[in-house]
């Protein structure tokens, strides 16, 4: 793999101006809710802050870039900011509240099972 500096632009998940941010894309690009939980409490305090401090002063303008489509139809560039944004949502409480991967005090995360819109979608079908 080529490094960063060198990454063509068929390479690259983010539009230009979110170029910062690459270094996140995919590994920060979670899917699900669940997903996104586990990989959390995996990571470091560091690694949560980092990825906090790059992320949050960008989301106003990750907004106004994701709202210009509609959700089903977004771009993979659009889709991939909306990831790193709802990944944004995960770790802000780890990072401003919590000062831990991990709700502390509460059920080992193995146990706990978010539940999403396609979970209640399933059981209606």
């Amino acid at each position: 793999m080529e490094k960063e500096g060198n990454m063509s632009e068929s390479q690259k998940f983010l539009p230009e101006q979110f170029s910062l941010l690459e270094k996140y894309c995919p590994d920060w690009m979670v899917d699900s809710e669940q997903e996104r939980y586990r990989f959390r409490v995996n990571r470091t305090m560091e690694e949560l802050d980092d990825y906090y401090k790059a992320v949050f002063p960008l989301l106003d303008d990750i907004a106004d870039y994701i709202d210009q489509y509609e959700i089903t139809a977004m771009p993979p560039q659009a889709m991939a900011l909306l990831r790193l944004g709802q990944m944004l949502m995960e770790v802000s409480p780890a990072v401003i509240t919590y000062r831990h991967p991990d709700v502390p005090n509460s059920i080992d995360f193995n146990r706990f099972h978010v539940i999403s819109a396609s979970d209640v979608a399933e059981q209606v079908d």
